[in-house]
């Protein structure tokens, strides 16, 4: 989402960096000790209102890992190709019969523009996530999210271009198919109207992780 701004104002799609707002998880914290690993492809695509719109479609790879770090608490960390990084914490404060859980993330992402400034970005990332248990196996999750960032530009480059502060909101709803394996399909929209210029963002996903437990 970080780059959608600069791709709108500078009228030049980016070809070299975005990054994945997936979800691909249940509201279920792991228990202190456990911990899982997982990668996932996304489908990245924007599209604007307006009349003279355009649309953008890439692929985006993820890799991520996850640990149990005290009650109803986990930590994670996430690679998103090719320049994000993404830190996040989340605490599960329901239990049953739908499980609820809050999530904060901070990311910082790099991207240079053809002809352009330097961005560097900072993302913040509050996420409510819900689950709803439909079998033993499968897992219903919607995770209602919001994306601040921020874009700082390249000083050392000529630019008279103020910093960009971008506020996104939206919603994902997916599956976990699985325990210790499991396949996560996804899909995500974002909404925003910045400036005047409004735009949505569809993702689509499919993750797949592997839990390991202290208790083997």
């Amino acid at each position: 989402m970080s780059f959608f701004m600069c791709t709108i104002f500078s009228q030049s799609l980016p070809d070299t960096w975005s990054q994945s707002y997936c979800t691909y998880e249940s509201a279920v914290s792991y228990i202190p000790g456990d911990y899982a690993f997982g990668f996932s492809i996304n489908n990245f695509t924007l599209y604007t209102y307006d009349p003279d719109s355009f649309s953008y479609d890439t692929r985006r790879f993820d890799l991520f890992g996850r640990v149990g770090v005290f009650k109803n608490g986990e930590f994670e960390i996430k690679y998103s190709s090719p320049t994000c990084g993404v830190v996040s914490l989340k605490y599960q404060f329901w239990k049953s019969p739908i499980d609820a859980a809050f999530k904060f993330g901070f990311g910082y992402m790099k991207g240079t523009r053809r002809g352009f400034v330097t961005d560097y970005v900072f993302d913040f990332y509050p996420t409510f996530i819900l689950t709803k248990k439909i079998t033993e196996k499968i897992r219903l999750f919607y995770a209602p999210k919001i994306i601040y960032s921020i874009h700082l530009r390249d000083r050392q480059e000529h630019s008279e271009r103020p910093p960009r502060y971008i506020f996104q909101y939206g919603h994902g709803l997916g599956l976990v198919i699985g325990d210790k394996f499991s396949i996560l399909p996804e899909s995500n929209w974002l909404f925003s109207d910045n400036m005047g210029i409004k735009y949505t963002v569809n993702q689509f996903g499919l993750g797949v992780i592997f839990k390991f437990s202290s208790l083997n």
